[in-house]
């Protein structure tokens, strides 16, 4: 099966906003997409940070907080900047979702499918 990008995906989870509906923009207030969405982009769940981490459509790291009841904080999701106390931690896992993302890519390919 070919990798389809996240941004190319029509979202599945009923999110009010997108639904069946492509989705670019990660910080739209009325979102109310979960982390499962098809459209979401390769996402890693933070536990000890309560929050998910995630690649937007140019590979750059966002971050989104847990709400209660499973919700997620669109509105306020954004890059981790500089400043941030977690930003050395940031890059070294924005490197690592980005080699995954790029295993993801290409692992079709080396076993002979499309």
């Amino acid at each position: 099966m070919a990798y389809t990008a996240p941004w190319q995906r029509i979202c599945d989870c009923r999110c009010p906003q997108h639904h069946g509906y492509p989705r670019t923009t990660y910080h739209d207030d009325r979102c109310a997409c979960a982390i499962t969405c098809a459209t979401q982009p390769t996402t890693l769940i933070i536990e000890q940070w309560d929050c998910a981490l995630f690649l937007d459509h140019r590979a750059d790291l966002w971050f989104v907080n847990r709400l209660p009841g499973g919700q997620w904080d669109w509105s306020n999701a954004g890059h981790i900047h500089a400043h941030h106390d977690l930003y050395a931690a940031s890059l070294l896992i924005e490197r690592q979702l980005r080699q995954a993302v790029a295993i993801l890519q290409t692992s079709g390919q080396d076993h002979g499918e499309t």
